[in-house]
């Protein structure tokens, strides 16, 4: 997804991750040169069939690594940088779907292909990693009624209570929001799952310990959930209460 200014930030020093060896299919390098012929079509061009084949192939397209290899972009969020290899020289095979497990949900990261100047290829966050690690697709559709983050319970609506599983949240997607929680000054994060019917569909949401009283303002706290939603598969919701709710006695530790 080109998004232009994505290099404007300043870079922190990050750990270095490894990849390692394991016995495992290796990245297509045909998928490779795929990847070249879609990112020449211009934005406007790139329709549903466009993002199919893109979505289809490039989890295991075959890529070289970024120098440095991870970056923060303007998001504060940190990216694994993807580069397409130069013809005729020799590099270190890299593949989202293997760096997946390798160290991608381990670490918190993000994928930014071919970052240079002001723009990039495509960005994904480290919840399409999630979602692929889920459902074995980068991106999910869904049939279900859109929502908006924001939105709140209303009085006397019958919801049902849980806390997330492994299967809707990893344990290791549990520890970076926990992590991101705590560096924002949570210093205990909660979480619960509010299951509710909206025209006629059963949605999840996740709620945390983030309350819109604490904020000055209904933007900045749209900002910070959006940050949370950047951890998550992008058709999660992420449910803001207030802190007198009667549901908050069901929070419990992230």
């Amino acid at each position: 997804m080109g998004l232009f200014d994505f290099l404007k930030t300043k870079d922190k020093t990050i750990e270095k991750p490894v990849q390692p060896k394991a016995d495992r299919p290796e990245c297509d390098i045909t998928k490779t040169q795929l990847m070249v012929d879609l990112f020449k079509i211009p934005q406007e061009q790139r329709d549903e069939s466009w993002r199919q084949t893109f979505y289809d192939n490039v989890q295991t397209a075959s890529f070289a690594c970024g120098n440095p290899q991870v970056f923060n972009g303007p998001d504060g969020f940190p990216y694994f940088v993807l580069q397409t290899p130069e013809p005729n020289k020799p590099f270190e095979s890299f593949c989202i779907r293997n760096m997946k497990d390798d160290f991608l949900l381990d670490k918190g990261f993000g994928v930014a292909i071919n970052p240079k100047d002001n723009s990039v290829d495509w960005v994904f966050s480290y919840g399409d990693i999630v979602n692929l690690h889920l459902n074995k697709e980068l991106f999910t559709k869904t049939d279900t009624v859109e929502i908006q983050n924001e939105e709140t319970i209303k009085k006397d609506e019958k919801v049902l209570l849980a806390q997330p599983s492994e299967s809707f949240l990893p344990r290791q997607t549990r520890q970076a929001l926990k992590s991101f929680l705590q560096g924002i000054g949570i210093k205990r994060p909660k979480i619960m799952m509010v299951c509710r019917t909206i025209d006629g569909q059963v949605i999840q949401e996740l709620a945390f310990n983030i309350f819109r009283e604490d904020f000055e303002s209904i933007d900045h706290l749209n900002y910070r959930l959006k940050q949370i939603s950047w951890f998550l598969p992008r058709h999660y919701v992420v449910l803001s209460l207030p802190k007198d709710s009667n549901f908050t006695n069901n929070f419990a530790d992230l």
